[in-house]
């Protein structure tokens, strides 16, 4: 019989897959993504990168997660090796709990936690469930550009109120959600990175948190807070978590072990009130969460490793901040101005002296340090020529000095008009 392979090829070749795209796929094709690097620039050193935000890698608790893992894989039977459907194993879910009710002080058990492949996953989940296309969703901006692809991804209808010092302008959503309700708009979701935002660090005040909830429930909208960084303050916690300030009415929460552990283990979860979970856990297509990952990480919790590996990162994290601070405004404060953080892994920088962030941008990779454009932040690159993303978790503290060399020399190109 004569092979198929020649009519298929020649089916095929040569033919885009924006044919068989859906409309919101397509346009998406070829583009280039926000975290990529100027392809026609050609850096003149090896790269260093001020533009990654993941766990720093001397900080990852290799050895505890490996003991966990070999006593897992020692334990009889296979149940780390097999599918497990569900909410995710019950004792990894009640450590949450327990965690959360003794920090907030409101009391919540492991029925109130659903395992998902990272927060990610957790907010793709949501949004699957609960988003029909053209369902407003309101986002602060700037935002995490990754979560409004799991926005756009389904057809959402996506709107912006801005954020300043102390986090979503409850002043400029009040009067969104009017002019929405008079448009005839069904508002979802109301999407906030409560605490030490990425990418600009600021956390939603007290006032501002009670502000939100009332707006929410007189909307009749819900509140869908990503928690991704909560944890990772360096001076005082943030305000109570908007979860409990609802005893979780109206209010959908995401979590993850990515920012305070390690981002492979691909470990979050959606934090609500039951009823709520039993929808999600219904639109829940995969034949369950890995298994041997959240057996091994809820090892890791009941020998203790968590707590002070957190209160390590935390002081890693903050010392870095203030070293990349020094370094930034003993090189570039002429050229930018910065609040520091007061936690998380970010420094939202906002461009002095008519610099553009595109052109400061491809010039700094080329002099070879790389950070974010603040266009991936924004809904259509609005507001983002005088904006970048400047990041310290990841990158090793002994490069901070260079790093803010180059990106002073970078900015003296671009304001004398020889930038890349």
């Amino acid at each position: 019989m004569e092979s198929p392979v020649n009519k298929l090829k020649a089916r095929w070749s040569g033919r885009s897959p924006v044919e068989v795209a859906n409309q919101l796929a397509a346009p998406l094709y070829g583009s280039a993504g926000e975290w990529d690097l100027p392809k026609d620039v050609v850096p003149k050193a090896e790269l260093l990168y001020l533009a990654v935000g993941i766990p720093d890698a001397s900080a990852l608790p290799k050895e505890a997660l490996l003991e966990s893992v070999q006593r897992v894989l020692n334990k009889p039977g296979d149940l780390a090796l097999r599918y497990g459907f569900g909410q995710g194993p019950a004792g990894l879910r009640d450590w949450l709990a327990a965690r959360r009710s003794a920090e907030e002080g409101f009391e919540v058990n492991g029925d109130w936690y659903q395992m998902t492949n990272g927060s990610s996953g957790a907010i793709d989940l949501i949004v699957r469930s609960m988003i029909d296309p053209g369902d407003v969703i309101i986002s602060e901006s700037p935002t995490y550009m990754g979560t409004l692809h799991n926005f756009r991804g389904v057809g959402a209808d996506v709107r912006f109120v801005p954020v300043d010092d102390e986090g979503l302008d409850v002043q400029a959503l009040a009067q969104l959600l009017g002019d929405l309700k008079n448009q005839g708009k069904r508002v979802k979701l109301i999407y906030t990175i409560s605490a030490y935002q990425n990418p600009t660090g600021v956390t939603l005040s007290l006032a501002r948190r009670r502000r939100l909830l009332e707006l929410a429930c007189e909307f009749d909208v819900m509140v869908l807070d990503d928690e991704a960084y909560r944890d990772l303050h360096f001076e005082t916690p943030a305000p109570i978590a908007l979860s409990a300030l609802a005893e979780g009415w109206g209010v959908i929460t995401t979590g993850t072990f990515s920012k305070t552990v390690a981002t492979g283990i691909r470990i979050g979860w959606i934090h609500a009130r039951p009823e709520m979970l039993a929808m999600f856990s219904r639109m829940r297509f995969a034949m369950g969460q890995n298994q041997l990952g959240l057996r091994m990480f809820m090892d890791f919790l009941e020998h203790g490793g968590f707590e002070p590996h957190l209160a390590h990162v935390r002081e890693v994290y903050r010392r870095k901040r203030d070293l990349l601070h020094g370094a930034l405004k003993a090189e570039v404060s002429e050229f930018m101005d910065w609040k520091l953080p007061a936690g998380g892994f970010y420094f939202w920088v906002t461009l002095k002296n008519g610099l553009r962030s595109q052109d400061l941008w491809r010039t700094a990779v080329e002099e070879g340090v790389a950070v974010n454009l603040g266009s991936g932040f924004m809904p259509q690159g609005e507001a983002s020529e005088q904006c970048i993303r400047i990041a310290y978790a990841w990158t090793p503290e002994e490069q901070f000095a260079e790093a803010a060399r180059r990106l002073r020399i970078a900015c003296e190109r671009v304001a004398a008009g020889e930038g890349a």
